[in-house]
């Protein structure tokens, strides 16, 4: 019997370990082609898709399986395509001409809060709630244009930046270094493009008066960096300003979402109570129609 048993139990053994390593192999599978890595590193990272492909990493596939060619790239210019012909080893071909860099702008005061912008850009680089306003985050954007069609009231503007396509890296903290003194000198109040009061907004956010520097302006600015070059105290005026603005954004959406409930709520106890006024009214209609009844 144990002859028998003990070739059984091998065997089943190996089974197991084998649909264990076949479920694992499956769950993290290895990286086949590193080449496919090494273009998609090359590539800047805009996910604009005027490649004619979603984004960077689906051209990259098809760039290592040859199924497109190395001049798609505008945003990469003429360096990504030189970059490419060597990871490839092809040479000639003509470099796609650079296109200029471009940061989406939202004009605030137009903005309807329809949220249809936000599913179009494709690194989450603008934030808004449902019926409230939204903003783009500058260090994510890419420029790739894609949320500017789907806007219907056309509150989104493309801008030029005198800046090169930037790679999306985690965020830094802002507020991670001491504050430096405001000296209240004024000098960054009218470099503001949007005229904005920026060092009463700077006291005001510091001071954590954060809805007195949203009736002042704070969700129209765009995070230029002018008032940043004038601050003679070399402040990070624009990072601030960014920061608060998405705690705002944050409490707003917050607040939208107890008010959707609060609705929801009042509406359940309306009908609640309907429900109980009809049944009590169609049991006094019966008792009226056939009489008290007695049950003894």
């Amino acid at each position: 019997m144990n002859a028998v048993a003990t070739p059984l139990l091998l065997i089943g053994t190996l089974l197991i370990f084998a649909v264990a390593f076949l479920a694992l192999g499956r769950r993290y599978p290895r990286n086949a082609s590193p080449l496919v890595d090494a273009i998609d590193a090359t590539l800047p990272q805009t996910q604009c898709a005027q490649c004619g492909y979603p984004g960077c990493r689906p051209y990259a596939e098809a760039v290592a399986g040859g199924a497109a060619a190395l001049d798609l790239c505008p945003p990469g210019g003429a360096a990504t395509h030189a970059e490419l012909q060597r990871l490839m080893g092809a040479s000639g071909g003509v470099p796609p001409a650079p296109t200029p860099v471009k940061l989406a702008v939202i004009d605030e005061t137009e903005c309807i809060g329809c949220t249809l912008c936000l599913p179009a850009c494709p690194v989450d680089a603008i934030v808004g709630a449902p019926n409230y306003m939204h903003t783009v985050i500058t260090d994510e954007c890419t420029g790739c244009e894609l949320c500017v069609a789907p806007c219907p009231v056309d509150c989104i503007e493309m801008i030029d930046v005198a800046a090169p396509a930037r790679r999306r890296e985690p965020p830094k903290p802002v507020l991670a270094v001491p504050l430096r003194a405001c000296i209240k000198c004024s000098r960054c109040d009218p470099v503001c493009p949007v005229e904005l009061p920026v060092m009463s907004l700077i006291q005001n956010v510091r001071q954590g008066h954060l809805e007195t520097a949203r009736d002042q302006g704070l969700g129209n600015c765009i995070e230029c960096g002018l008032c940043d070059r004038a601050c003679p105290s070399g402040i990070n005026l624009a990072a601030e300003f960014s920061t608060h603005k998405r705690e705002l954004t944050l409490a707003a959406a917050e607040d939208a979402s107890r008010r959707r409930f609060k609705q929801r709520y009042d509406a359940h106890a309306a009908r609640h109570a309907e429900h109980a006024a009809s049944a009590e009214s169609r049991r006094s209609a019966r008792l009226k129609q056939k009489g008290t009844r007695s049950w003894t």
